[in-house]
Parts: structure tokens; C-alpha cells; sequence
């Protein structure tokens, strides 16, 4: 990938960042991983969610107007990997809300701390980022050290981003080794490219280079 780089760009430097930063983002898939008895809190991360009205911005993923949004299946699933941790260690629990929704509603779970989106000036929902559920969540526990070591759940697709925004917000992050994450898509998600797995690992790739594209700005 790099010499082809440098024959294009003819600039053999720059080649190999570019290649790297490549490398990286679009062909390791990998992720770190520890026990769930090693684990002091789990940040769970949503993936997708779906609209009772339908009217979704393609570019945002958020409705216009008022709506009254639903979990969906995956997260459904990824409050199933939460309640494992859980029945392993009695570990504090921050979920995107569509996660705690079902943690409460599915297992009964009620000390949850749930992380929701906020309303701009003009009433509408802000989109809630992956790196903004991580800011949220420091800001409830009122640092990463007071996480301890962060178990991390998400859609076997996300998670690796996910645990590159929780370390770069601070947090002693992986997953945990025992608990299965889910690989399934839903194809009535609101968000499109959560639908399918070439659009959304497109839509990942383009997260990681982003990430990337900052350490050189």
C-alpha cells in the first residue's frame, strides 16, 4: 500500500503515514479485551435505535419535529451483553439510553445511569456522538479514574471506535472476553447507516480516519 502511495503521490513520507493511518482504520478489526471480574463499570454504547414516525433526517439520523423513538433490536441485544457483566460483577452501569431503556424494561435493572441527548434552543435533539457519550459519561462519574477499568459494549462493528474514544477521553478501556456482542443489523433503523454492514463499516472506517486526520491537524 505504501510503495503504490508513493508512485501516486510521489512523496515516499507521507505515503507511509497515509498508509498506516489505513491500515489502521480499514483492515484490523481487533480489539482489547480483559476478564469481567477485572471490570469497576461498563460504558455501553448504542447502535442505531428506531423511529415511530419515520420522518428521519438521512444526514443526522434524528427526526424531525417530535417523535417518540424506540430502542430496537440490537440494542435490546446489547443490553443482553450488559446483564452478563453484571451477573458476573456488581459493576456500575453507564448506557446510552436506548441500552438502559431496555436494561430496565428487560431485566429490571434500575441503577443504571442512563446518558441521553440534549435539546438545542430550538427544541430539537442534538445528536448524541459516540465521543459524546464518553464526555457524558466523565462528566457523571467526575473523571476517568473514577471509572476504574472501563468494560466497554458495543456493536461488534463500533466497539473498536469505542474504545478508541474512551481512551482518548481518559478511560481504562476494553472488552470484556466472555460476554458476545452482537454483529446483527436492523434494517428499520433510523439511522441508514446502521441498516447494513458495508455501509455502516464504511461509515466506521471514515470515524477512524477522522480520528486519525486530528493528530496531524
Amino acid at each position: 500500500m505504501a510503495r503504490t502511495l508513493e508512485r501516486e503521490l510521489a512523496d515516499a513520507d507521507t505515503a507511509r503515514t497515509l498508509a498506516s493511518c489505513i491500515r489502521e482504520a480499514g483492515f484490523r478489526w481487533s480489539y482489547p479485551q480483559f476478564s469481567a471480574k477485572d471490570a469497576d463499570s461498563v460504558v455501553a454504547y448504542s447502535f442505531g435505535y428506531r423511529s415511530a414516525t419515520g420522518a428521519v433526517n438521512p444526514d443526522t439520523g434524528l427526526a424531525d419535529g417530535e417523535e417518540a423513538p424506540e430502542p430496537g433490536p440490537i440494542n435490546a441485544l446489547l443490553a443482553d451483553a450488559v446483564h452478563a457483566i453484571r451477573r458476573v460483577r456488581p459493576v456500575r452501569i453507564y448506557a446510552q439510553w436506548e441500552i438502559a431503556e431496555c436494561l430496565r424494561s428487560q431485566h429490571g435493572m434500575v441503577d443504571v445511569v442512563s446518558i441521553s441527548p440534549s435539546r438545542g434552543d430550538d427544541g430539537r435533539t442534538i445528536y448524541l456522538s459516540t465521543d459524546g457519550v464518553a464526555k457524558a459519561v466523565l462528566a457523571h462519574a467526575g473523571s476517568a479514574a473514577a471509572l476504574g477499568r472501563v468494560a466497554v459494549v458495543g456493536h461488534r462493528d463500533h466497539v473498536k471506535r469505542c474504545i478508541l474514544v474512551s481512551r482518548d477521553n481518559g478511560m481504562d478501556a476494553a472488552v470484556v472476553r466472555q460476554v458476545r456482542l452482537p454483529v446483527q443489523y436492523d434494517p428499520q433503523s433510523a439511522q441508514p447507516w446502521t441498516r447494513k454492514r458495508d455501509a455502516y463499516l464504511l461509515s466506521d472506517v471514515i470515524g477512524q480516519l477522522t480520528m486519525a486526520r486530528a493528530r496531524y491537524l
